[in-house]
């Protein structure tokens, strides 16, 4: 669930310095991106998960993002400036199914104390968007995620729940020129720079 925010900024750059490179981008969850690059199909991959990475795999952080709660226009979360893990109580949570946190983020508010109303559940995120922007409940969401029209975000806050995303590759493995330029661009690259001003 990498959003295009940040990542788009990066590929342009990317771009523009490495014209003539043609890169493909491809989506799925950890486990499968994993074997992906074990398997040789995948030469980089941005990923993002809480637990412990293959020891296959060359792991380099390039930033971080916190997660906090989607919710629609007039919600009374947009009176605030940061919400807590305990506000999803008696809300109707819409599961975004393929989030990496997802579990993570339901043994969090277990700890808290805090069930779940659940509504609908989606692979698609465009869905659990258009759900969220018609009234229909919340999500957790991470920040750089692209935000739809309609749609209000508040990052969590007391704890702050924060992932790592990394760029990763096999051990050991030789990358072709274009991975490795890509693989190179992507650890140097200053990620802040994309960030979308408020």
């Amino acid at each position: 669930t990498i959003g295009p925010v940040l990542f788009v900024a990066f590929l342009s750059a990317f771009r523009e310095r490495h014209p003539g490179v043609e890169v493909t981008v491809v989506e799925n969850m950890p486990a499968r991106l994993g074997e992906l690059l074990l398997n040789g199909s995948l030469d980089v991959a941005l990923m993002a998960q809480p637990n412990a990475f293959d020891p296959r795999l060359k792991v380099m952080p390039v930033y971080g993002e916190r997660f906090g709660l989607a919710f629609p226009a007039g919600h009374p979360f947009e009176q605030r400036t940061t919400l807590h893990v305990t506000d999803v109580r008696d809300q109707t949570y819409l599961s975004r199914v393929n989030c990496e946190y997802r579990d993570y983020l339901f043994e969090l508010c277990s700890e808290f104390g805090v069930g779940f109303h659940r509504g609908f559940r989606s692979e698609r995120e465009d869905w659990i968007m258009t759900m969220v922007a018609a009234g229909m409940g919340i999500c957790f969401l991470p920040e750089y995620s692209a935000i739809h029209p309609g749609i209000r975000y508040r990052p969590v806050a007391n704890p702050d729940v924060v992932r790592t995303v990394s760029v990763v590759t096999v051990a050991g493995r030789a990358l072709p020129p274009a991975a490795l330029a890509f693989l190179e661009d992507a650890c140097n690259y200053d990620w802040r720079r994309s960030v979308p001003s408020e």
